[in-house]
């Protein structure tokens, strides 16, 4: 409330990060990881000026909620993993593992979003493409599959191998093969 009174702005929350704060585990994908959280990311938002928990605190809260305890996100993810583990830590509870895996990207080298255009799963709908197409396309970019065929999630789980995950980015082509 000082804050709004003395600037007009409603302040947010944030995680005040000790100097010198080193997080380090071991990533199941990444391998070792080692962040200064202070000096690479800095204090961190946990309640939005809205007045809602930011994405740090929600998944934190969620996860713990849920009994999650093993996570597997896109390696752009890595920084917020740190953010979590001091959450988690706080809270005192066990962080889950990890494993940060590379990310689709467009031609332009950045990460797969709406400005490469055609890419949201309800424009493949509209197009007719079937969700087990979609499924194997990316089971075949994952390296679970050799040639891409049409497969439903439940169909991975068996043979699944975190090893057999690409070490490198995977190229947008842009556009889907029945097109």
């Amino acid at each position: 409330e000082e804050a709004a009174a003395e600037t007009g702005v409603e302040a947010c929350w944030r995680f005040k990060v000790g100097s010198g704060r080193v997080v380090e585990w071991q990533d199941r994908f990444a391998g070792p990881q080692r962040i200064e959280v202070a000096r690479e990311l800095g204090d961190f938002v946990v309640w939005k000026r809205e007045g809602g928990p930011s994405y740090q605190l929600a998944v934190v809260v969620d996860d713990a909620d849920q009994g999650v305890d093993d996570i597997l996100r896109g390696d752009d993810l890595l920084p917020s993993a740190a953010r979590q583990m001091l959450l988690w830590e706080i809270l005192g509870l066990s962080a889950p593992s990890f494993a940060h895996v590379p990310l689709v990207i467009g031609k332009d080298g950045r990460r797969l979003a709406k400005r490469h255009g055609d890419t949201t799963l309800a424009l493949l709908r509209e197009r007719g493409i079937p969700s087990e197409e979609v499924t194997g396309l990316l089971a075949s970019w994952s390296g679970l599959v050799e040639v891409p065929r049409p497969l439903r999630p439940g169909d991975l789980v068996e043979g699944f191998d975190l090893t057999k995950v690409p070490r490198h980015p995977v190229d947008w082509p842009g556009d889907w093969p029945s097109e």
